[in-house]
Order: structure tokens, then sequence, then C-alpha cells
């Protein structure tokens, strides 16, 4: 009996230490927690000194500064049974996960999976920057180092990471260098006003060019009704399919996928703007 007692003193520990390893290690993989250093977060373990304290060197830069923009590097081993934009965008829905300066929606996560071998890449932008990181030109900095990113090698993927956060850091360093918190505010406003005018222009655009058929219908209608004896006007379910699809345009000319992450340190919030590859 004590020989009993004595085994399973020994064999029940090991037991549970092998079902809470695997538990552990999936909960980061699907719903991480920050790390001490918050910018840094490599559950995949494949990043090296020189990537984490090249963001770490940057971040304490941007600390530095009255804007506080900032750039997370995160490292998954899966995004489970979700793509990398939905796992983004989960994530970032998580109050945990506070990315930027209130206010200024200066946030930017990259975000690495290796999805099996895949190397998923996603670039998540806030709302305060997807005017100098659109969406075409974080899907040119992906592209520019898909090679990188996508290799077998770790090194090779350290210095695609390293590569894609350093373009990502020189744009927002235009944005923010030298720059008040009161200048930077003034700017965001004005191109949130900007788009709000764009979109204002687009509605009367598409009013204009739906009066225009209208009118050329109407007046196609009124030619046949005297040659074919009155009649009232005709319906053409076909141009209320034309201005529906044109207004249908206006409402996805917003871009970006729903869904977003909020601020860091009470910071900005995300729209859902980025690439992927």
């Amino acid at each position: 009996m004590k020989r009993l007692k004595w085994l399973a003193s020994i064999v029940l520990p090991l037991v549970a230490l092998m079902w809470f390893v695997p538990i552990t290690t999936h909960a980061e993989s699907t719903n991480p927690t920050p790390t001490k250093e918050y910018v840094v977060d490599d559950y995949a373990n494949i990043l090296t000194d020189k990537t984490k304290q090249l963001v770490i060197n940057k971040e304490k830069e941007y600390q530095k500064t009255k804007t506080q923009p900032q750039i997370v590097v995160m490292t998954v081993k899966s995004t489970g049974d979700q793509d990398i934009d939905g796992y983004s965008d989960s994530l970032l829905d998580n109050a945990r996960w506070k990315f930027g300066k209130k206010g200024l929606d200066n946030g930017v996560l990259i975000l690495f999976a290796q999805n099996g071998g895949k190397n998923n890449v996603r670039i998540s932008t806030g709302y305060g920057v997807e005017d100098i990181l659109p969406d075409a030109t974080t899907n040119q900095i992906l592209q520019a180092n898909k090679s990188l990113l996508k290799s077998n090698n770790n090194d090779e993927i350290n210095q695609g990471l390293q590569n894609t956060f350093n373009q990502v850091a020189s744009i927002l360093d235009k944005r923010y260098a030298n720059k008040s918190l009161n200048e930077a505010k003034a700017e965001v406003s004005q191109n949130h006003n900007n788009k709000l005018a764009g979109i204002l222009l687009v509605i009367v655009i598409l009013v204009i060019i739906g009066t225009a058929i209208w009118v050329i219908k109407s007046n196609g209608d009124d030619d046949d009704n005297h040659r074919n004896g009155g009649g009232g006007g005709r319906y053409d379910s076909g141009d209320t399919f034309l201005l529906g699809a044109l207004l249908g345009g206006l409402g996805n000319s917003r871009g970006g996928s729903s869904g977003g992450f909020s601020s860091s340190g009470g910071g900005g919030n995300f729209g859902g703007g980025g690439s992927s590859i």
C-alpha cells in the first residue's frame, strides 16, 4: 500500500503537468495576454534578441514624445480556426490590448502566425494612421518582405519582421516627429474632416448621376408615349438596380473590415484597416 501511495505521489503530478502544458500553450496562442514588455509578445518563441531590442528601443523613443505612437510585434503558433484577419480583429476587441494614444488612434500591430508553416502576417492600423498607412501601403510592405517572412529559416523570418517594423516606423516617424499633442490632434481632425468631405462629395455625385438617369429615362418615356398614343410613364426596375448599385458602392467605399481594437494606455481605436499575407 505504501508503495502504491508513493507511486501515485510521483505519477499524478506528472499527469497533471502533461495536461497543463498544452492547455497553457493553447491559451497563449488563441487568447494571449500581454508580456511585461507589452510591445514584444513572442508566443511562438521565434524572435531573436536583436528583433526584440529593435521594437523595445523604438517604444522607449516613442514614449518620450507627446504623441506616443506605438508599434506592437506579436507572434503566435496558430490562429486556430480563424484566418489571421479574423484572429486579429478578435484579439484587438479584447480590452487587454490597447495600443496607441487616446485621441490620436496611432497604434499599429504586426502579427505573425506560424499556422503550420504558412507563416501568415498581418499589419493592423489604428484610425489615426490609416491615411499614412492605407491598405495599399501595408500590402506593399508585406509583399516586399514576403520571401523572408514566408521562409523556413528563422533568421530570415526575423529579418523580414525587422524590415517590416522599420518601414512602418519610418512612416509613423514622419507623422509624429517633433510634433506637439495639439498639432497631432489637429492633423487627425483635419484628416477626419477630409474623409467626411470625400464621402459627401461621392453622395452628391451619386445623386447627380441618379437624377440624370431619371431625367433621361423620363424624356425617353415621354417620346415613346407621344409616338404610341399616351399612357403613363414606364417604370424600369433596371434603373433602380443601377442606382442601388451606385449607392451600394458608396457603402463599401469606406474600406476595411469591421472590428478592431481599442487603445493602449487609454489609447486609440482601430477600425479594421490593414493587410495580410
